[in-house]
């Protein structure tokens, strides 16, 4: 096992690693700022459904990809895989999946208790069609969305506040576990609130509890390969329950 990859040892004590809490912070804001950006536009402009729905996700992908690109060649070690733990093993898949099930039962259990039914019930009553389905429903969500934000949220996030956090290794990690697990909510809660206030807690907390196992895996691990399968298979099941 490299050093890169020893449990709770966040991101580096390299010298050049530059990148901290307020490379984080930028990335948040900026893609609330476009996000609401571009809600407002979809509100303002006719536009075609098929670029509504690249917009959306690239309105949030975008500036987290972008400060993650900046943090890691100007202000890191210029390898993902060195700043923000972006390796996979074959074991990440087990602990993947079995965190994603896990993840994924104790949503649904936060779902029942507040509103009665659970997400996996369905209740689309029309699916879309072309590329609104494959991609924003299967393939935005599934593949491309858990690499970018495991790699923002328990890449950047995590390890940024793991290193400005003392008291030693384990209240570190414990404490950037809980705080990437609550930004992770925070920016999930819009998706909510525009349904309604229960959606908007219920979205919320589901988000927070997905975000402290897969930051739990990614702290354990020293890597982001458990987290991406683990946000894959929590999301696949919704995908699938929603397609089926």
């Amino acid at each position: 096992m490299s050093t890169t990859d020893t449990p709770l040892s966040g991101a580096a004590d390299d010298a050049n690693v530059r990148w901290g809490v307020t490379d984080a912070a930028i990335g948040i804001l900026l893609a609330a700022a476009s996000s609401l950006g571009w809600a407002w536009l979809t509100r303002t402009v006719v536009i075609d459904e098929w670029l509504q729905v690249l917009g959306a996700y690239l309105a949030v992908w975008v500036p987290l990809v972008v400060v993650l690109c900046i943090a890691d060649v100007a202000r890191g070690r210029r390898s993902f895989a060195a700043d923000f733990g972006l390796r996979v093993r074959w074991i990440d898949l087990l602990w993947g999946v079995g965190i994603g099930l896990l993840a994924r039962g104790l949503v649904t259990l936060l779902e029942l208790a507040f509103t009665g039914r659970t997400s996996l019930d369905g209740g689309v009553l029309a699916l879309p069609t072309g590329f609104a389905l494959w991609f924003g429903i299967v393939l935005a969500p599934v593949l491309i969305g858990p690499l970018i934000e495991e790699t923002f949220y328990r890449g950047l996030v995590l390890r940024a506040v793991q290193r400005r956090t003392g008291g030693g290794a384990v209240v570190a990690a414990s404490v950037a576990v809980v705080v990437s697990a609550l930004v992770f909510g925070l920016a999930h809660l819009a998706q909510g609130a525009a349904l309604s206030p229960t959606a908007a807690v219920v979205t919320f907390a589901g988000a927070f509890v997905f975000g402290l196992a897969a930051g739990a895996l990614a702290a354990a691990t020293g890597r982001l390969g458990g987290a991406i399968i683990a946000h894959m298979v929590f999301n696949g099941l919704l995908v699938l329950a929603i397609v089926s």
